[in-house]
């Protein structure tokens, strides 16, 4: 897998190729299974689903080019939070992935494409764009017969799979069923497979903590049932009940979470997050994120500033590993600048934005870290050639994300930017991605009062509520 620029469009995608032993020992299968991979991708028509771009070949090598989804896997999402805080994902948030995933695969079923290898890392989390689902590998399509062999990822794999019988709909309700148990309770519904095939096993679920997570258990054991017929025919269903369980978990609204403390000031839930224009080397913080190179040489913009004002140390210890791919962050020690680390974000590259991946792992090495108070560049906006409002948009959201999921150590972040013209072109987008995609609630529209009709606070039918009426409160 390769992370690539667009020549004309200047957009990251990613390219996905055959290792030359690989080709060498499946031959031209393996050219096919990838076309097929393209064309199952390409069928399907979902904004919840990874697009494919191109495929073809190329000195004999086949290729498949697909989008590139700024942010992280599920996988590395929830690993990360358990290792840094100690506690997997809120059950609202596995909700809410879980019913972003059963619409995906609810959009490759309509279209005759079965997954057959739902997981947590075949999920990514852009907090721009919503869950994607990817990875079509081992997919097939409904109208040309079972596949030859076995594939897929043990613990996520259905016992059809295992016995190696065809696979179905319900086949793809019972991975997206164990990942929501992996996700929710960090390990795999069956201990092996034995237990997977036996008919007489279920899944081990602990003793639920609330009726919600009681509800969450019995949505799974529908879904993880060993027999076909008794799993959700359509994942429609399920994800109707992924959302209503998310909607009523959520432990605030977004409208309600930002704080508007003055032009440059706010608060985002508990945190406090402030703009201001100057020298990040400036910042007296626990930690600051550096703009890096993949080099991770640090003699131009944000990285020569913060050398020169802490020491080659710095530069020294961050390339002791070596050259870093685009989206990885590196912590190191902070020489004589007013912190304890410096985070080496790879964000950009050449027009090319990873700056929402690269945040998101800058705030997973904080967390890990203990850090509580955070400073940022404009990440990618120099050499990089990233537009200003591109880095706002992917930093903030990546930061709200991040926050909403509750648990981080971060109270405070600051968001440093070269000059006043850059700042104000900076916050004009970052405060539209701190408010988020959500409509506050709206007065809710009972209908129009009836004035000839004679009701009573005493009446069965009474509705207490205020209406607009000709210009006047009338109550109802």
């Amino acid at each position: 897998m390769w992370l690539a620029k667009h020549t004309v469009l200047s957009i990251p995608v990613v390219i996905k190729t055959l290792r030359k032993s690989v080709a060498e020992s499946v031959g031209p299968a393996g050219a096919q299974r990838m076309f097929d991979e393209a064309r199952l991708m390409a069928r399907v028509t979902s904004p919840r689903v990874v697009r494919a771009i191109d495929a073809g070949t190329l000195d004999g090598q086949p290729y498949l080019v697909q989008e590139y989804v700024d942010g992280v896997d599920l996988a590395e999402l929830d690993r990360e939070r358990r290792g840094a805080l100690g506690v997997g994902l809120p059950l609202w948030t596995v909700c809410y992935v879980m019913e972003e995933t059963c619409r995906a695969l609810h959009a490759a079923h309509q279209a005759g494409v079965i997954h057959r290898d739902v997981k947590p890392s075949n999920l990514f989390a852009a907090p721009e764009t919503g869950i994607r689902l990817g990875d079509f590998g081992i997919a097939v399509a409904t109208a040309e017969g079972p596949p030859e062999g076995i594939s897929g990822t043990l613990k996520f794999m259905a016992p059809e799979q295992l016995r190696g019988e065809p696979a179905d709909r319900t086949t793809d309700a019972y991975g997206a069923g164990a990942t929501a148990f992996d996700l929710r309770y960090g390990r795999a519904p069956f201990g092996d497979m034995r237990q997977a095939i036996d008919e007489l096993a279920t899944p081990a679920f602990p003793q639920p903590r609330s009726p919600a997570e009681a509800y969450f258990q019995h949505l799974l054991g529908g879904m993880l049932a060993k027999h076909k017929e008794d799993r959700p025919q359509d994942l429609c269903e399920p994800a109707t009940h992924f959302a209503t369980l998310s909607a009523a978990l959520r432990p605030w609204r977004e409208h309600d979470a930002l704080t508007v403390l003055g032009k440059n000031h706010f608060r985002f839930l508990d945190c406090e997050i402030i703009l201001r224009a100057g020298d990040i080397a400036d910042e007296e913080v626990d930690g600051i994120v550096s703009s890096a190179s993949y080099e991770m040489t640090m003699r131009t913009g944000v990285g020569d500033a913060l050398r020169k004002r802490g020491g080659d140390a710095i530069e020294q210890e961050a390339m002791k590993g070596g050259d870093r791919a685009l989206g990885e962050c590196v912590a190191t020690g902070a020489g004589t600048l007013r912190a304890e680390h410096v985070l080496h974000a790879v964000s950009a590259w050449n027009g090319t934005s990873c700056v929402g991946r690269a945040t998101e792992r800058a705030l997973s090495v904080a967390d890990r870290l203990g850090l509580r108070t955070l400073a940022f560049p404009a990440l990618g906006t120099g050499a990089a050639h990233v537009s200003i409002e591109t880095c706002a948009n992917a930093i903030v959201t990546a930061l709200r994300w991040r926050l909403a999921l509750g648990g981080s150590r971060l109270q405070k972040v600051v968001l440093v930017l070269g000059d006043e013209a850059k700042l104000a072109a900076f916050r004009d987008v970052a405060v539209e991605a701190l408010r988020g995609n959500t409509e506050p609630p709206r007065d809710v529209d009972l209908g129009l009062p009836d004035d000839l009709a004679a009701v009573t606070p005493e009446g069965a039918t009474f509705i207490a509520a205020a209406s607009q009426a000709a210009g006047s409160k009338t109550q109802i």
